[in-house]
């Protein structure tokens, strides 16, 4: 894999790892502000999403942001007044009956489709707006997410930190969707209800009046009346299903976390089939997914009783809410204080007001899903920002190469609990020169590499790299985005289809460049020695100056990787390599060799050959 300058930051200088290669001051952040901090409340989860998402209405996508919530809200309004114009068209229509005028009831007949009409297409633009503001704000928080997760390598540093919040990938995809639909659809129903509230409550007022009863022989008038008792109705139940729900919020989100493992697993399990398969490791594998499911059920069922108790409620209320007005007005339709057409309105504005009292209500699942959404979303970034924020000096000094070579001093690499995995390396190499490294190095070897590419950050020493280097790092396995194979080659997109077309006829690969530009899934359509032929032109488009080859010929004979090799040195010829293994070709195309030996965990040099002694002067060795 070549290390490519990404958009922000110019990844691959050395400069850039001696200021952003510290994970140590992340994990100590990160570890602070998990000690610290605790689980956030549903109150600072809406807090944090919102300073996260809020950008959208600022910068290049303010005026796109703007248009689309000022059109909403504009459709939102005129739909309330055109319900409030249903209501008084009901009044109208029902006193005609009573009156058994005809030709009012033919009129308000004639008019009902006009408002029929208008409610319709006020409803179609609701939906248009809606919908291509919650795509265009979904795309801006998914975009910022995405290139914080990926630029400056901040997907590998993060997961190699020990902090990584479980599933990143689903959150970026899934749970930026399930956090920015419903906030929309939320902010609709809100202001919808303010204003329907607010103007049915003044039909309730004039229409419904003030109430007399008589209690022990006193007289007395209860005023609005019919407004008190929706807005008593309306705090008793909201009330209630407030207190009722609380755990519903965290059972949602453990819902949500056991759906995303079980995914990973299989997931898993496809990504590692050819493995597994040869391995007869099914067995294994399904008493895993069978833990992860039975997991699941047991918090689909805790937050499925949860939802059962509010259902009690929910549908309790919904059935009183039609029949209370009806009994409220009774009184007054009976001793004639009340045509018929004012109680039907009078039923539906009690309907109307209580619809928006109790909006919460209507839609607690959905915002405790939301919260469940945005509190993962949260995480992820919260993790990110350490990461971006974890800059302080490391003990491994990443500095400039006087000569333009590579040198390692005295470095010693452990891993994140402090165990040492590899001790007292050192070497000293001009520009030009290929050294082969074999022999027993366990997880010392992968920690060697990362330091070298600035990505290790446990250990001591120092790391001397030329000015401005190019790093290439050349796995055993590359790994190939979807897209089109000229895209796979030249990711930077710094080249013509003809030279890269012609460095895949170097590299053996001629069969391909008629399909150059087209787009399939290369990393299962090519064989590993196609692969591995494919990051060696690759490397050779990326110009590095520091090439480092980790079993980067395994799947090659040993005369094509020799052959290979050689074209790569032709192509860079001040470039310095490193081979790591015992790949084909290794140990031949090296002028310059060191053997490790493992002791007690811990990998040390060997022994050290050198076609010139002064080329490996700062080699130790036991």
């Amino acid at each position: 894999m070549v290390a490519q300058p990404d958009r922000e930051h110019p990844a691959g200088h050395a400069s850039d790892f001696a200021i952003r290669g510290d994970l140590s001051a992340v994990l100590k952040a990160v570890d602070q502000h998990i000690q610290a901090a605790g689980p956030p409340s549903d109150w600072q989860v809406a807090k944090s999403f919102a300073r996260l998402t809020g950008g959208f209405w600022r910068g290049g996508t303010a005026g796109r942001a703007w248009f689309w919530s000022l059109a909403l809200a504009s459709a939102i309004i005129l739909s309330v007044f055109a319900n409030v114009t249903v209501n008084r068209w009901n009044g109208w229509f029902f006193d005609a009956l009573e009156k058994k005028d005809g030709e009012s009831a033919l009129i308000a007949m004639a008019v009902f489709p006009v408002l029929v009409l208008i409610a319709a297409g006020l409803g179609v633009i609701i939906l248009i707006s809606r919908e291509t503001f919650q795509v265009h704000w979904r795309a801006h928080v998914t975009a910022k997410l995405a290139d914080r997760w990926i630029g400056e390598r901040r997907f590998y540093r993060l997961g190699l930190s020990g902090y990584e919040p479980a599933n990143p990938e689903y959150r970026i995809a899934d749970d930026v969707r399930w956090a920015t639909e419903p906030v929309v659809d939320f902010a609709i129903g809100l202001l919808s209800a303010v204003i329907t509230a607010i103007t049915f409550i003044g039909i309730l007022w004039s229409i419904g009046g003030s109430l007399s009863v008589e209690a022990h022989g006193v007289p007395f008038e209860i005023p609005a009346y019919m407004v008190m008792a929706a807005i008593v109705y309306a705090v008793l139940v909201s009330g209630l299903i407030t207190w009722v729900g609380r755990p519903l919020p965290r059972l949602i989100a453990a819902r949500n976390e056991g759906e995303a493992r079980l995914r990973f697993a299989l997931m898993r399990i496809r990504d590692h089939g050819e493995t597994i398969a040869l391995s007869r490791a099914e067995v294994g594998e399904r008493r895993a997914v069978a833990a992860t499911y039975d997991t699941l059920v047991t918090r689909w069922l805790a937050m499925i009783r949860q939802r059962g108790r509010l259902t009690w409620i929910t549908n309790g209320s919904g059935a009183l809410v039609p029949v209370v007005p009806l009994l409220l007005a009774a009184p007054k339709y009976l001793s004639g204080e009340m045509s018929l057409g004012d109680v039907v309105q009078v039923a539906a504005a009690f309907v109307a007001v209580q619809n928006a009292f109790n909006w919460v209500l209507d839609n607690f699942m959905r915002i405790a899903e939301w919260l469940a959404s945005a509190r993962r979303v949260n995480e992820l970034a919260i993790a990110l920002g350490a990461i971006e924020a974890g800059s302080a000096e490391s003990d491994i000094v990443v500095q400039p190469s006087e000569e333009g070579g590579l040198r390692l001093e005295d470095l010693t690499l452990t891993d994140r609990d402090g165990r040492t995995l590899l001790a007292d390396f050192g070497l000293a190499l001009p520009a030009g020169a290929t050294i082969h490294v074999a022999g027993e190095m366990g997880h010392g070897k992968t920690a060697l590499i990362q330091a070298v590419a600035g990505l290790w950050p446990w250990g001591r020493g120092s790391v001397a790299l030329p000015d401005e280097a190019r790093i290439a790092v050349l796995p055993q396995h590359l790994h190939l985005s979807e897209g089109s194979l000229r895209a796979a080659l030249d990711p930077i997109g710094g080249h013509s289809a003809e030279q890269a077309g012609e460095v895949l006829r170097r590299y053996g690969l001629s069969g391909l460049v008629p399909q150059i530009d087209l787009a399939r899934d290369w990393d299962k359509a090519l064989t590993t020695g196609d692969r591995q032929r494919l990051a060696l032109a690759r490397a050779e488009l990326a110009e590095p100056d520091i090439l480092v080859l980790d079993e980067a010929t395994s799947g090659l004979e040993t005369e094509a990787a020799l052959e290979l090799l050689a074209r790569l040195r032709a192509a860079r010829p001040k470039a310095v390599m490193l081979l790591i293994g015992q790949s084909p070709g290794f140990a031949e195309a090296a002028d310059h060799h060191l053997t490790m030996r493992r002791a007690g965990g811990v990998a040390r040099i060997a022994s050290a050959e050198a076609a010139r002694p002064t080329v490996l002067a700062e080699a130790g060795g036991g």
